[in-house]
């Protein structure tokens, strides 16, 4: 998965690149078109006559097709982007990244010691997903999705550098892909660990995946936000907040509701 795309981020980088060479191509045609389409403008006006007219309207409209040509040099360096995502990029939604640090007054070797806690986890993300051990040492997602559809996936450990690194990724066949790491670094100065969590994640595609993912963009920055301030609260005091699980899912759960019905009815 780590090599797609790695591939596929040197294929956006070179159609990019070439795509930005002709928009820049397109930015000097246009100055040129400009300068001259000005002069013809200013001159057919101020000879106020028929073929004056005539000259100002040549003018305009050669400016027209300038800003034209910058228009579709402009689409294009969005269209290679595009075309150059692998197949399982293309077959999902765009790419929502997210990534929130929080300091915790704790022993950085202790706080590593309390993610990896089997029952960690599921606590922390309690507010908008159900996690649950596998066989085989992953994690079995599950996330109330809009209008009562559930959305499941399963995740297995990517990468473990203990006690500063821990990253998880979604298996090969999983209708979500999804990706994350929780990194763990020691501020001694200030006596305080810390935590950075990151999450990505690529949505089912098709039109409304995509539509909810524009509108749902600000959801999982606060799922990560309330994340680690609830790690923050286990690590310091030993428990969670018990109010703030079914607020934050209630809040999470009646946007995403809103914003399904908001596309099925515009």
């Amino acid at each position: 998965m780590a090599s797609s795309r790695t591939t596929a981020l040197q294929e956006v980088r070179t159609q990019t690149t070439e795509a930005r060479e002709e928009l820049r191509s397109a930015q000097w045609k246009l100055t040129g078109t400009a300068v001259v389409a000005g002069t013809m403008m200013s001159v057919g006006l101020k000879r106020r006559s028929l073929g004056g007219t005539a000259v100002a309207l040549a003018g305009g409209a050669l400016l027209y097709r300038g800003l034209q040509s910058q228009r579709r040099a402009l689409f294009e360096v969005a269209r290679s982007a595009r075309r150059a995502l692998t197949g399982e990029e293309a077959r999902h939604g765009q790419l929502i990244e997210v990534e929130r640090t929080i300091t915790v007054e704790r022993p950085m070797d202790e706080l590593y010691r309390l993610w990896r806690d089997p029952s960690t986890l599921s606590r922390l993300v309690e507010h908008f997903a159900e996690v649950t051990p596998t066989a085989d040492g992953g994690r079995h997602w599950r996330i109330h999705g809009p209008l009562g559809r559930d959305v499941s996936w399963d995740s297995h450990l990517a990468e473990e550098r203990p006690p500063e690194f821990h990253s998880w990724e979604s298996t090969e066949n999983s209708p979500m892909k999804t990706r994350g790491w929780v990194r763990f670094r020691p501020d001694p100065a200030n006596g305080v660990t810390v935590v950075t969590l990151h999450l990505a994640f690529l949505p089912p595609g098709g039109a409304l995946a995509e539509a909810l993912a524009q509108r749902m963009r600000g959801i999982p920055a606060m799922q990560v936000t309330k994340t680690l301030r609830r790690f923050k609260s286990l690590a310091e005091t030993g428990e969670i907040p018990t109010e703030d699980a079914p607020k934050g899912y209630a809040s999470i759960k009646q946007k995403v509701d809103g914003y399904v019905r908001n596309v099925f009815t515009s």
